[in-house]
């Protein structure tokens, strides 16, 4: 025969004897969340996907790359060319590359700490340009492009790019600093005429990846497949 509640309150305290019967089975129950099918048509709402994250993540770092290459050529090389150089135009800034006489003149404009800052120009913002705009076309790239194969066409010309650049500044440091050198001249004009190509084919790049992304994402629309929509057979 169970105590009652006068019992209770004697023998274990008024707190016992005050509780409610009942009190330990609504404690320990939990509110069961609604499940889809008991929702409404306006409560359900998309929460924000990993590929969204990613997609910005990648644009900033498109972006950066493109950024940093506007002003390592527009403000830096300008630089090099009013300052150091005193008017002779720096060698990367010519499309269609340079004799060696031109490499005499930028190398005679420099003189010995002229050289020493070109060469720093080369060992810092000249080092991290290719490298972040080529980190910046990989991943743009890689996000967009679906297909493997042709994935691989797009970061080959992006590698090469960086290479050719990073190579282009070392055949310029050591043109300029043995200007008598004809074979050095030259290869630093091939690299660096190599660099100008291998950007127009960036360029071209961005813009066929660009091109995919929207035609794909028209086709979804046209579907019913882009989110908040309703499939469409």
């Amino acid at each position: 025969m169970g105590m009652t509640r006068a019992q209770k309150a004697r023998k274990y305290g008024v707190a016992a004897g005050s509780a409610p019967t009942g009190s330990t089975g609504t404690r320990g129950a939990t509110a069961r969340p609604p499940s889809v099918h008991e929702m409404r048509a306006g409560e359900l709402a998309a929460e924000p996907t990993k590929n969204s994250s990613a997609g910005i993540l990648v644009g900033a770092a498109f972006f950066v790359g493109v950024a940093l290459w506007l002003y390592y050529h527009l403000l830096v090389l300008q630089g090099v060319t009013g300052n150091l150089a005193h008017g002779v135009t720096a060698p990367e800034l010519l499309v269609g590359g340079f004799a060696p006489e031109h490499v005499a003149q930028v190398a005679g404009a420099l003189g010995p700490d002229g050289r020493t800052e070109y060469s720093g120009v080369h060992a810092t913002t000249g080092l991290f340009t290719p490298l972040l705009t080529g980190l910046g076309w990989l991943l743009f790239t890689g996000l967009n492009t679906p297909q493997r194969a042709r994935r691989w066409v797009y970061w080959v010309v992006v590698l090469a790019h960086a290479v050719v650049f990073l190579a282009g500044n070392a055949a310029l440091d050591a043109a300029v600093a043995h200007p008598a050198d004809q074979g050095a001249a030259a290869l630093a004009s091939g690299l660096v005429v190599a660099r100008w190509l291998l950007l127009a084919g960036l360029l071209l790049i961005a813009v066929l990846v660009s091109v995919s992304v929207v035609r794909r994402k028209v086709d979804d629309f046209a579907r019913g497949r882009l989110p908040g929509q309703r499939p469409r057979d």
